[in-house]
């Protein structure tokens, strides 16, 4: 055998290899973004559930039950912003008054959640 031809076999066996173990790595790949994809999913989708989140609150408006909060990141749900929140009872708001700096609970399926429990923190 020339040399010419072990050289050509050989580069041949090599693209080979490293082709298939390209088109492999990425199958796999996007297999497992899939997965990732589907279990972040399932594990936000349907299930309720529940933060303790710090705040301070900025509005009150008992017409509609609402309580208008500048809140901290909600982990796996919202980053840190202003927003209203839907209270569970109307009693809740009651419990604060504005400016004041609260400690409260999110509970719910997202998006639709609401405040079980608020408390005023010093």
């Amino acid at each position: 055998m020339r040399a010419w031809k072990a050289a050509l076999l050989l580069n041949l066996a090599l693209l080979l290899g490293v082709g298939w173990g390209y088109a492999f790595w990425g199958l796999r790949t996007t297999r497992l973004e899939q997965d990732l994809a589907a279990a972040r999913a399932g594990a936000t989708a349907g299930a309720e559930r529940v933060w303790r989140v710090a705040g301070v609150v900025r509005a009150i408006v008992p017409e509609i039950n609402v309580l208008v909060i500048t809140h901290e990141d909600i982990p796996g749900y919202m980053p840190a912003m202003t927003m209203g929140f839907r209270a569970a009872s109307p009693g809740i708001h009651e419990a604060v008054a504005v400016g004041d700096a609260v400690r409260f609970t999110l509970q719910g399926v997202p998006p639709n959640v609401v405040i079980t429990a608020i408390e005023t923190t010093r």
